[in-house]
């Protein structure tokens, strides 16, 4: 390899890491792998929506499919304890974090609430003895969703649940914060908090519980504090430490 060769290899190398090195700044700055993984999830939509995977329901991701097809056939107990919504609730390992054996994880990443309503036939099948409900960022984030949208949508979950398995107790959940001021993530918490206000009213509308975790994760800057979590949205081991002090004394005695 003489000179001129080593030079211009040498120059190439180079614009790669500097680009690789700005294109993983860029990731970083808007989220991070969620940010990724859910830009991965809407083009999957896209192609599917363009008629190439027609087996897939194609309001939802390949994910969101395969996980609600898995739950569709794991076995029932009317001893269950669900904890139902996106990947907040998905990527946490409840049943250890709360050692109790009937806690199922029914979290599905990148999920709605429109996604939840579709799915709520295999949730109440069991009749449950608790759900502990947490949905809405997604719909703000991802779906484009009005305020007004999600409530409507979260008021027929409530709804069909309080229907479908009256005896199941079920916990309303507030919506986290998220951290826009260090990420950049495009979710205005004004938002999430008329959200949380209207959420607690339903609460009280069909005699629920509401449990608010936004208080206990925001800072003075009225942001998600950064000591819970690595991207700005999601949680880090922190984070679910801090939740499960918040929810463990409500948590059922099926042991």
């Amino acid at each position: 390899m003489n000179a001129q060769t080593k030079s211009l290899f040498l120059i190439s190398l180079i614009c790669n890491l500097l680009f690789m090195g700005l294109f993983s700044w860029l990731i970083i700055r808007k989220g991070g792998f969620s940010y990724l993984a859910n830009q991965i999830s809407l083009m999957m939509q896209d192609y599917k929506k363009s008629g190439s995977s027609s087996s897939i329901n194609s309001n939802f991701s390949v994910y969101y499919e395969m996980k609600k097809r898995q739950f569709e056939v794991l076995p029932n107990s009317d001893r269950e304890i669900i904890f139902l919504g996106d990947s907040l609730t998905d990527q946490a390992e409840w049943a250890e974090l709360l050692n109790n054996p009937h806690i199922k994880n029914r979290g599905i990443s990148g999920d709605t609430t429109e996604g939840v309503l579709a799915r709520l036939d295999e949730i109440v099948e069991s009749k449950p003895k608790q759900i502990f409900l947490m949905i809405g960022t997604n719909d703000i984030w991802n779906a484009g969703k009005t305020v007004g949208q999600v409530t409507q949508n979260y008021k027929l979950i409530i709804e069909t649940i309080k229907q479908r398995s009256p005896s199941t107790q079920v916990f309303v959940q507030s919506l986290l914060p998220v951290n826009n001021q260090d990420y950049r993530i495009k979710v205005n918490n004004n938002d999430l908090v008329r959200i949380n206000r209207q959420i607690e009213e339903f609460a009280k509308q069909f005699s629920y519980q509401y449990i608010d975790l936004y208080n206990s994760f925001i800072n003075k800057q009225n942001q998600l504090d950064p000591k819970y979590t690595f991207d700005g949205v999601h949680l880090n081991e922190q984070g679910y430490l801090t939740w499960k002090r918040i929810i463990e004394s409500d948590i059922a005695d099926t042991i």
